[in-house]
């Protein structure tokens, strides 16, 4: 029987291929969006979940809190809390620990002369456990314990052929250099294994894993104080420390524990904020909101709820798509259904077999969306920056998602017609006299009104996220982003001089068609940078102190970011008064209870250095005595989850924050960068150049939301695109079924505009009742996501009209073929239908 249904339900959509075609493709763009949605949200909620034991795996980190209020944590821990737990607690098994270094690391293949540059975030410095608890799956080279040798190293896949090409790397020599790391020397390494490319949805994902005691030439007594430091004095050592817990209830003794050897760092480092260690699951990291563990930003998981939702309306739209096509088209077997109930047959027969062709039909809707997820693939992942492939689409979870997508869809969309279509009367299809009740007429209508209600809701909210990008970008920064370079530069014990930053800054110069060249801090301050504190005296007003931001840079820091001064004047390089001067920002202004003209000239006194991420300001040099010379425009130089608060800026560049940015002219970009490279090396020639636009840095600063905007700009369409094919055919079906009252109305004198009017005005009547429902869920859902930045996008009414304008229009041409068909058909014609 089964068969014979299957073999039916395939014929029947052969007979009606247009209506088959339609419905197919509306399904399948509605499947496929959705099947995209749900392998974005699964890797998400699979992050980290690759390696072994990963249940019992945990990360120490810290948070703490300045005295500003300013609160963050970080990924590193003291470097000997891991041993120390090992040896103090029962059921804690492998232990680990790996650094990092900041600036760019040149990786070179002496024998063919070549230089790879590996960003911080590529490379880390490990002990030799870490292949025994975190996943490193080995492709060749040693199996086990390959950073066995002081100076191995380790690399993907894709790192060995950046370097050596399709030459087998094992038993290769390196020399790596860094210039926080090595002290700028290179340093041999040999090449004992390669290893797969890690998984996108890992937050450890280096390209290069060097063994960490190859550094002990540049760090006294490595081994010990990786073993045992507490994190203070002069043995202290920070790594991101990794430990197995067989036992959970063992983590909340851990942390008390912890705790009391982290007030020993604030009591012995006299610090001045709270601390407090963190130990979290490797699964949790992902979506950690009080830590970041770095390099990859933590994700909100209310974003994987939108994301679902979106899918779920999707596949809602879809559905109702199907429902209102089915049903649009079920006149044309009213009667064989009359025929099969006169000779025997039963409704739950008839049910049966209409579910089995709604099976068949979306069935095929998923397969044909299965193409088109393989054939965008690659776009899919540049959005997401991703790496999809076959494998992760056809695999047993997401098969099994799949599956129960499609009976999912096929019961949604499938059940209302086939139980409307069995219940057709026999003696009233086959006497000619069948014909649609009102009750079926109003439920089709609010399926349609809940489609109008999705777009609109989606639609809207797509505008706000849209508009909501465009305020987070538009910084002042940001205002020539894709102009200012940023050239990671840095400053550790001589290997990058002021000096030698004059000598470059020289050689830039030299080109006429550049004009601004600064030094310094990394702008714009991303979510897990360390804090700038600078405590700050005006004694002329009062004896308060100030815990505020500063700003390091040199005399053309202002100019190269077009920085608007409302008050007072701007650094001089000619006065040698104004490196002890200082430029406020209209906030810190306000907090003084003063004006911006009233503060030029008034003394500020200032910590020879300011607070670092660790440790109170240096009190042991003699403060620095200077003047208030400008008032600058409030600008932005953090993300807009947080307000501006009070800033000053320094013409001295910071002794380790050291960024130079180049405003490049407009045009040439490629020959510019590549002048800038030629004379670095003039002056560097032992190190990368590692080089940024500044619209890229916000870009980085920005990915969630801008991951989320993207996806929610693509999707929505989608969803609208979608709907667009179930209004098209509502429309067919509506036309058909008043093609007799078109005709007599049309012999009655109407003329076509009104005939055309009065088949829209229904489509308008649903438009406004889905507006009404649509616009006031769009404004909350705006308002609540809207809540956490400081800094918004006005909810108006013109963002929400203009939805509803763009639907209408849409609906007006999805809609008008069939409608205009209709009203200008022969009326001759129109009376003779037999619908």
């Amino acid at each position: 029987m089964m068969a014979n249904y299957t073999l039916l339900a395939v014929r029947n959509l052969l007979k009606q291929r247009g209506y088959a075609l339609v419905n197919i493709f509306g399904l399948a763009v509605g499947l496929g969006a959705a099947i995209c949605i749900l392998l974005y949200v699964r890797d998400e909620l699979t992050f980290d979940r690759m390696h072994p034991d990963v249940e019992h795996l945990y990360r120490i980190g810290f948070w703490r809190e300045a005295p500003n209020g300013e609160a963050g944590g970080s990924s590193y821990s003291p470097a000997g809390w891991d041993n120390y737990i090992q040896s103090n607690y029962e059921g804690v098994g492998a232990i680990t620990s790996f650094i990092r270094r900041g600036m760019p690391t040149s990786i070179h293949d002496v024998q063919h002369d070549k230089i790879v540059l590996a960003e911080d975030k590529d490379i880390i410095w490990a002990e030799p456990s870490i292949t025994n608890v975190l996943s490193i799956p080995i492709v060749k080279g040693a199996k086990t314990n390959p950073l066995k040798e002081v100076n191995s190293i380790m690399l993907t896949e894709s790192a060995a052929r950046d370097v050596f090409g399709e030459d087998d790397p094992i038993g290769k020599i390196l020399t790596v250099s860094n210039m926080f790391a090595t002290n700028g020397q290179k340093v041999e390494m040999l090449v004992t294994a390669v290893i797969k490319d890690f998984p996108s949805n890992t937050h450890i994902d280096p390209k290069y894993i060097a063994n960490i005691f190859a550094l002990k030439p540049f760090n006294e007594d490595l081994e010990n104080r990786l073993n045992t430091s507490m994190g203070y004095g002069n043995t202290q050592f920070w790594s991101e420390s990794f430990f197995v817990c067989s036992d959970p209830e063992k983590i909340g003794v851990i942390k008390v524990d912890l705790q009391k050897r982290a007030n020993e760092i604030v009591a012995k480092e006299n610090l001045q904020f709270k601390f407090k260690p963190v130990i979290r699951k490797i699964t949790e990291a992902h979506f950690d909101k009080e830590v970041y563990w770095w390099p990859h930003k933590s994700v909100d998981i209310k974003y994987i709820y939108v994301f679902m939702t979106i899918a779920f309306l999707i596949l809602v739209v879809a559905c109702i798509n199907y429902i209102n096509l089915a049903t649009a088209k079920s006149t044309a077997r009213a009667r064989e259904i009359g025929l099969r109930k006169t000779f025997g047959g039963v409704r739950a027969q008839l049910f049966f077999q209409f579910m089995i062709e709604s099976f068949v039909l979306v069935t095929l809707s998923a397969l044909l969306a299965l193409l088109f997820i393989l054939l965008l693939m690659p776009q899919f992942n540049m959005l997401l920056r991703k790496t999809f492939s076959y494998l992760h689409l056809f695999n047993t979870e997401m098969l099994l998602i799949i599956g129960g997508v499609i009976l999912g869809v096929t019961f949604l969309a499938g059940s209302y017609p086939a139980l409307f279509v069995s219940g057709f009367q026999p003696a009233a299809v086959l006497k000619g006299k069948f014909a649609f009740r009102k009750g079926p007429n109003i439920f089709r209508q609010v399926l349609t009104t809940i489609q109008f209600g999705v777009a609109v809701i989606l639609l809207s909210c797509t505008f706000i996220v849209v508009n909501q990008m465009n305020v987070m970008r538009n910084s002042k920064l940001n205002e020539a982003g894709n102009q200012i370079v940023g050239i990671r530069y840095g400053g550790f014990s001589g290997s990058a001089t002021d000096a030698q930053y004059q000598s470059y800054k020289n050689l830039i110069l030299q080109d006429p068609q550049i004009d601004a060249v600064t030094l310094a801090n990394h702008l714009p301050r991303q979510d897990n940078f360390p804090a700038m504190n600078m405590e700050f005296q005006f004694p002329e007003l009062s004896d308060q102190k100030f815990d505020w931001f500063q700003l390091n840079g040199d005399y053309h820091f202002p100019q190269t970011f077009n920085l608007k001064i409302i008050a007072g004047r701007t650094f001089d390089p000619k006065n040698i008064a104004d490196t002890t001067a200082i430029l406020l920002n209209e906030s810190a202004v306000r907090l003084l209870k003063t004006t911006p003209e009233a503060i030029i000239g008034k003394e500020v006194i200032r910590p020879a250095i300011a607070s670092q991420f660790f440790g109170p300001p240096d009190t042991t040099q003699p403060p620095v005595h200077g003047i208030v010379i400008g008032v600058m425009e409030d600008f932005p130089f953090r993300s807009v989850n947080y307000k501006i608060d009070p800033l000053g800026v320094a013409p001295k560049p910071h002794g380790q924050d050291r960024i130079i940015y180049v405003r490049l002219p407009q045009g040439n970009t490629e020959q510019k960068l590549a002048g800038l490279e030629k004379k670095w090396k003039q002056v560097f020639p032992n190190y990368g150049f590692d080089y940024w636009f500044i619209d890229e840095e916000f870009g980085r600063m920005y990915e969630n939301e801008a991951r989320v905007a993207a996806l929610t700009e693509k999707f929505s369409w989608l969803a609208i695109f979608v709907a667009c094919v179930g209004l098209y055919g509502l429309a067919a079906f509506m036309a058909e079924q008043r093609t007799k009252e078109i005709g007599i109305r049309k012999t009655m004198g109407a003329r076509n505009g009104q005939i055309l009017l009065l088949l829209l005005k229904v489509f308008g009547r649903l438009l406004l009742i889905a507006s009404l429902m649509g616009v006031p869920v769009a404004y909350l859902l705006s308002r609540n996501w809207l809540e956490s930045f400081v800094y918004r996008t006005p909810l108006s009414a013109t963002v929400f009209g203009g939805a509803l304008l763009a639907i209408a229009v849409i609906t007006l041409i999805t809609v008008g073929y069939e409608t205009l068909k209709a009203a200008v058909a022969n009326p001759i014609k129109a009376i003779r239908h037999e619908g």
